[in-house]
């Protein structure tokens, strides 16, 4: 049989091709085992494999690893076992791949080909093209993940290579990116491969000092690259906290991890520096306050803040001393002592107000016989005339005063006056409207200067009271007065005499001392 020149040009290569193939390739083949301990997936239109264990009831069901992967458009579906496997495999289009496992026919598991049988002629373009539909139809992996495959998967593992969109229950990997003439596979354990010594590299991280407030960007002018020399700045992970309202030392560290699982991490001190401020102490004002006010710390504080700048300052360390007058107030001297040792101070004053408000016009009157039948509304009416009211802290008008009258017998009304003040002093006074027939006692008047020590004998003779017949005689001797105790400060004095027609006629009113008195016992 003859053989045209290029019959015979193909012969000879092919020879060729098998000699190579048998010299630097170890094709490895096995019966099948009856127990294998993974089930491997191919999800062609997501480009990632999933490796399965088995569960309890020996199914494969627990996802154990899953893997970045290039598949190409003549990629098979359907379900295989692998025959057999080689550490250096020549491939199609005269390159090579490392760790193949042969699925079925030509379709093989391998890395990423390379130019010769040399781990350092790595296609990096091809490499970085992991993760999307890239080969003539085998499932190219990294080195990592087809070592795995091939130490890890017997003859006869069992493949299966569907079309999903669910990437599977690991998700899908991202393989590190390569720059334009890398030679070597990150992955690769090759003790010669320069990745072995690297990592990825921070950059940008030194300790300084920032002012006191500042605003700090623990990000600021940090950069990192991966093992590979991709740029992963946004991945960088800084922990580390800085208050800069408080002066002090504090440590940041930076950690980077790539895709390769590498880690670096870096740390830096930033120094914050002391306050060039002083403090201030806010909410401190005079106040008006009524007498069971209790003045202490915790009275000083309430609304009172201290603040170096915007910080606030913890209230333990304001310090209050507090001293009380002879008028009754009381002074609260404020202090605090920032962390930059300067001191801020400040006073206010408490004014006790024991003051009762001041009545004006409420005096006993004579009322006609027509205004005693008038009754209740007239009485009010003429009880409102004339009437004031001061106070010395609170502002008061004539709304204030609550007026309600009282009628005595059929010749007289009670009117009672009480007004207070915000503080709670009160002040309350009665007064006798009276309508005289047939004798009338003038004189009668509320008494409100009684020094403390007057005794009942002063305020017998303290009365100008007098009566008088209709026809103008004095009867002032027909008087009888009767001095009842209210309390330590009030005393009723009342003054009646009895009328020829069997009635009798009465005016009460009223004296206050300035201060308790001490009489042992009361007698009309």
């Amino acid at each position: 049989m003859t053989y045209s020149l290029k019959t015979i040009r193909k012969i000879v290569i092919l020879s060729i091709a098998s000699l190579l193939i048998g010299l630097f390739t170890n094709g490895v083949r096995a019966e099948a085992k009856v127990d294998y301990p993974y089930y491997i997936k191919v999800n062609k239109q997501q480009n990632v494999v999933t490796v399965y264990g088995k569960d309890e009831n020996g199914k494969y069901t627990v996802p154990v690893r899953a893997m970045v992967c290039s598949v190409g458009a003549d990629t098979p579906l359907g379900v295989f076992k692998t025959p057999v496997k080689y550490r250096w495999k020549l491939l199609m289009g005269d390159v090579w791949g490392q760790y193949s496992t042969r699925i079925v026919r030509g379709i093989l598991f391998h890395s990423v080909w390379y130019y010769k049988m040399d781990a350092s002629t790595l296609s990096a373009t091809q490499y970085n093209k992991l993760g999307t539909t890239a080969s003539h139809g085998c499932v190219r992996l990294t080195v990592e993940d087809a070592k795995w495959i091939y130490d890890n998967c017997p003859i006869g593992t069992t493949v299966e290579i569907y079309n999903g969109k669910d990437p599977g229950p690991l998700g899908k990997p991202v393989a590190a990116k390569l720059p334009v003439g890398t030679g070597w596979d990150p992955t690769d354990p090759n003790v010669n491969n320069p990745y072995n010594k690297k990592g990825p590299v921070i950059t940008g991280v030194k300790s300084k000092s920032v002012e006191w407030g500042s605003k700090v960007d623990l990000y600021e002018g940090i950069k990192a690259v991966s093992t590979t020399g991709t740029d992963i700045t946004e991945d960088i992970k800084a922990v580390g906290k800085i208050d800069t309202y408080t002066a002090g030392k504090y440590k940041v560290s930076y950690t980077i991890k790539d895709l390769l699982g590498k880690e670096t991490t870096k740390t830096a001190t930033i120094t914050v520096k002391q306050s060039k401020d002083a403090p201030v102490i806010k909410g401190i004002a005079d106040k008006i306050e009524g007498t069971d006010t209790v003045i202490n710390r915790a009275y000083a504080l309430k609304g009172v803040s201290a603040f170096l700048s915007v910080k606030k300052l913890p209230a333990k360390d304001i310090k209050v001393t507090i001293t009380k007058a002879d008028d009754g107030s009381y002074k609260l001297a404020y202090s605090v002592k920032a962390e930059n040792k300067k001191t801020a101070k400040a006073v206010a004053t408490v004014f006790v107000d024991n003051e009762a408000p001041v009545l004006t016009g409420v005096n006993h009157r004579t009322i006609t016989k027509e205004q005693l039948a008038a009754g209740d509304k007239e009485i009010l009416k003429l009880a409102k005339e004339g009437v004031s009211v001061a106070d010395n802290y609170t502002a008061l008008t004539n709304k204030d005063i609550k007026i309600t009258v009282q009628p005595i017998e059929d010749y007289a009304y009670f009117v009672n006056y009480e007004v207070a003040d915000k503080y709670g002093n009160v002040t309350k006074e009665t007064v006798q409207y009276t309508y005289f027939e047939g004798v009338r006692i003038e004189g009668a008047a509320n008494r409100y200067d009684l020094p403390a020590n007057t005794t009942m004998e002063d305020i017998s003779s303290l009365s100008n009271v007098k009566a008088y017949r209709e026809d103008g005689t004095e009867c002032t001797d027909q008087l009888m007065v009767g001095i009842t105790y209210i309390d330590d400060k009030t005393y009723e004095i009342t003054y009646s005499m009895d009328l020829p027609e069997g009635r009798e006629i009465s005016v009460t009113c009223y004296y206050y001392l300035t201060a308790a008195a001490s009489l042992s016992s009361v007698t009309n």
